[in-house]
């Protein structure tokens, strides 16, 4: 079931290719049953994880510090890996999303109910997983549960045509950068760091897990289906604002605003949704957004600076790797 990485992540995961192998040994052997139906979904639902890049922070992260990759990381990486899916499963259905990795996305080919069910299934798989691991199933169960909280606050501000910055960013966390952080901190768990040194990786994955989902939200205006591999256009469809429309938003003129914001706030016709998606890729505001997410990769770029500066056996070619992650959080088109 191994999917091969592309060749810019192939860099990022050279230190950990053989915990990468390991891992995807290990997700093999969760994403099958023997109930045929059950067995065909979850078959399918392995193409989704793509990148694996959560798990391979935890893998760098532990390595960072002159950890050892053991087998009890492995299985929380696979972890962080499935409710990772399981999210991506639940996040189609909600958006009506078609295309996910290239292929249809569970809802489109099977239905809604299979598609809530197999999110449920693979959820409480690595719920049960986590609880092998002493000490992991407080904080898997932590992040997931902020993961719906902030799923629940983006449903909650569908067609809010106010809503701010800050709210957004709160949102990002809560339903992105808390499993990032999380991969990052255990890392440092996993490698016996201290309590606040392993917080401090955590804040790196939180950083890089912020710009990764601003840079989505850009590809979801900027980007072409072909090369994404994934549905876009739908954050606008689902009333979703995102910091590239925050950012139109207030950028217009009274009059123009005005109208955005009332075109935001309900349904929208086709004319009006393809005038606004070209606003978004005209006005300036792709860039200023990019720029965004570029300060958060420099945050995290100085968080790992610190990190390498305490007492601890620092791996060159592995915090060179994490530059490369954050590099590609920031580059990357797909």
């Amino acid at each position: 079931m191994g999917i091969k990485a592309p060749a810019d992540l192939d860099a990022i995961y050279e230190p950990i290719a053989a915990e990468m192998r390991r891992l995807d040994e290990f997700l093999g052997g969760e994403f099958q049953s023997s109930e045929p139906l059950l067995h065909e979904i979850l078959e399918h639902v392995a193409g989704f994880g793509g990148k694996r890049l959560r798990p391979a922070l935890l893998f760098l992260c532990t390595r960072l510090a002159g950890g050892e990759v053991t087998e009890e990381a492995i299985r929380i990486g696979g972890v962080i890996e499935m409710i990772h899916t399981a999210t991506l499963v639940h996040d189609d259905l909600l958006d009506g999303a078609v295309i996910r990795r290239r292929v249809d996305t569970v809802h489109e080919r099977w239905g809604d109910r299979p598609s809530i069910l197999i999110g449920d299934f693979i959820y409480s798989r690595a719920f049960q997983l986590s609880t092998t691991v002493p000490g992991m199933a407080a904080a898997l169960s932590d992040a997931t549960n902020k993961i719906c909280a902030g799923e629940l606050l983006q449903i909650g501000s569908r067609f809010n045509s106010d809503l701010s910055e800050e709210s957004y960013f709160e949102i990002i966390q809560k339903k992105t950068a808390v499993l990032h952080a999380l991969a990052c901190e255990l890392g440092g768990v996993f490698a016996d760091l201290s309590s606040a040194d392993s917080r401090a990786l955590g804040g790196l994955g939180m950083d890089l897990g912020m710009a990764f989902q601003v840079v989505d939200d850009c590809l979801d205006y900027a980007g072409e289906e072909t090369v994404v591999g994934k549905s876009l256009g739908t954050d606008l469809r689902q009333g979703k604002l995102t910091l590239p429309l925050i950012y139109l938003r207030d950028s217009l003129d009274e009059a123009e605003s005005k109208w955005l914001q009332k075109a935001l706030s309900a349904p929208m016709e086709e004319d009006v949704e393809m005038r606004i998606h070209e606003m978004v890729r005209n006005g300036g505001v792709l860039v200023r957004s990019f720029e965004r997410a570029q300060a958060f990769v420099q945050s995290a770029r100085s968080t790992l600076q610190d990190i390498c500066a305490l007492d601890v056996k620092v791996c060159d070619s592995v915090k060179q790797s994490l530059e490369l992650a954050a590099d590609f959080v920031i580059s990357r088109d797909l």
